[in-house]
């Protein structure tokens, strides 16, 4: 749930904020009139988003797209279609949108109008297809530990996926309209302009590492060469992994709206006639101040999600040190009261080549047998098990295993070891232990 919480607001909070903010000064700027636009442009978006993600889970239809327009050519086109919409809506914006509407009901736009709303339009379109393929996929590709669709696990993911969406919607309604209620709209259009600035230089230099790469689909006429371009590979690498820093700085930026629109409304400064008039105007105040504060709450709550929410579900799984056993000859013995409580036990026996090899004993729920085996699999290496709860998961992939097939060969079921029960002890031949050197060597 977490996981699938945090990373759908990493992946949507700065294109929702951008879309938000172009919407807002739109609206300001030509009424209703743009509106048509901004939809054709998002549902556009939103249609292109389903056909990539529908494809991309096809193996078939797949392997046609990319023989069309693969992954890189996708991410460099929608990068320079955010950028071209993002930069013609605020170029035309300064000369054909220099002030409010002064009737938002009116019919029809002029040229110049228009043309504003048609990049608006585009710029929509490229953040949706850019950030939106991978969301809409997400619910089919949850990873629910072999358990598929149907499952707990499934439902938890959808949860914290569900509870982004809403919480992203929430942050839009209350900054479109906080940003439609700013007194000041040069304020509006200043913030606007520096978030699709942001988030403009952070989507050009993820993709120069194309251009870094050599690769020959990028539009770029200058062949790269690191010893003239330094910068280049550094500014990529830094754009690329530092997600948090760009997404707190755009939605930052955007949030100077509701800080200025609860400032604004402390006090009552419009002109009143009566004490009626006066009361109206303090509750619209309030209200104005509670949609501020619920902004600012919610950005706030997103940069937890990416800070302590994912610090915590992304935190390391530390393995259970191993436990005590007694060596008799050439054999190692367990008392089975020892390891009879149903929870996982591990054992480490160093070899005379200081190899430690581990293994892992639990007793099968509802059975008088064990599940034994290596603390190592075929498909994940040495990365070991660990407990969560009454489960038993792979460190590495995050898969349940299913504890009455431990012991059993394939999978990422632990490499089976054999063992024998004898006068309340499970006994391990000191060769059988010895013989898994070679799956800790590393």
């Amino acid at each position: 749930m977490l996981k699938y919480l945090y990373s759908t607001v990493e992946n949507l909070l700065i294109a929702v904020t951008l879309i938000t903010l172009i919407a807002a000064v739109v609206r300001r700027t030509y009424g209703r009139r743009g509106r048509p636009f901004l939809w054709a442009g998002g549902i556009a978006g939103l249609l292109a988003s389903a056909a990539l993600a529908a494809a991309r889970m096809d193996l078939q239809a797949n392997r046609q797209l990319n023989t069309w327009l693969n992954i890189s050519q996708q991410a460099i086109w929608t990068t320079l279609i955010i950028i071209t919409g993002s930069l013609g809506f605020l170029i035309l914006l300064a000369f054909f949108g220099r002030k409010d509407c002064p009737d938002p009901d009116a019919a029809g736009l002029k040229a110049g109008g228009a043309a504003v709303c048609v990049f608006a339009a585009i710029a929509v379109f490229g953040l949706t297809v850019r950030e939106m393929p991978g969301i809409i996929s997400d619910p089919i590709n949850f990873d629910t530990m072999g358990k598929g669709v149907i499952s707990e696990e499934w439902f938890l993911r959808l949860a914290g996926w569900l509870l982004a969406l809403i919480l992203l919607a929430l942050y839009a309604r209350w900054l479109y309209r906080g940003a439609v209620r700013l007194k000041s709209r040069g304020t509006v259009v200043a913030v606007t302009a520096a978030a699709l600035l942001s988030g403009c230089f952070r989507v050009f230099a993820i993709i120069l590492r194309y251009w870094t790469a050599n690769i020959k689909q990028f539009p770029w006429p200058v062949r790269y060469d690191s010893a003239r371009f330094p910068w280049a590979s550094d500014l990529t690498i830094f754009a690329s992994s530092n997600i948090l820093f760009f997404s707190a700085l755009v939605a930052g930026i955007a949030m100077i709206i509701p800080l200025k629109l609860f400032i604004d409304h402390i006090r009552v400064t419009e002109p009143y006639d009566n004490p009626a008039q006066l009361r109206r105007h303090r509750f619209n105040n309030r209200k104005l101040r509670r949609m501020a504060v619920r902004t600012l709450a919610v950005f706030a709550v997103f940069m937890v999600c990416m800070t302590a929410v994912k610090s915590y579900a992304t935190r390391p799984v530390v393995l259970s040190s191993p436990e005590s056993y007694t060596v008799d000859g050439d054999r190692i013995l367990i008392d089975l009261e020892d390891i009879s409580d149903g929870h996982l036990h591990r054992f480490e026996y160093v070899t005379k080549k200081n190899i430690a090899v581990r293994w892992i004993v639990i007793k099968k729920p509802n059975s008088a047998a064990y599940g034994v085996g290596l603390d190592a699999c075929d498909v994940c290496g040495n990365a070991g098990y660990y407990e969560r709860g009454n489960q038993v998961v792979c460190k590495r992939c995050d898969v349940v295993m299913n504890i009455r097939t431990i012991g059993f060969p394939g999978g990422c079921n632990p490499i089976p070891l054999n063992y024998a029960i004898e006068n309340g002890k499970m006994v391990f031949r000191l060769e059988d232990i010895i013989a898994g050197e070679s799956e800790f060597k590393f």
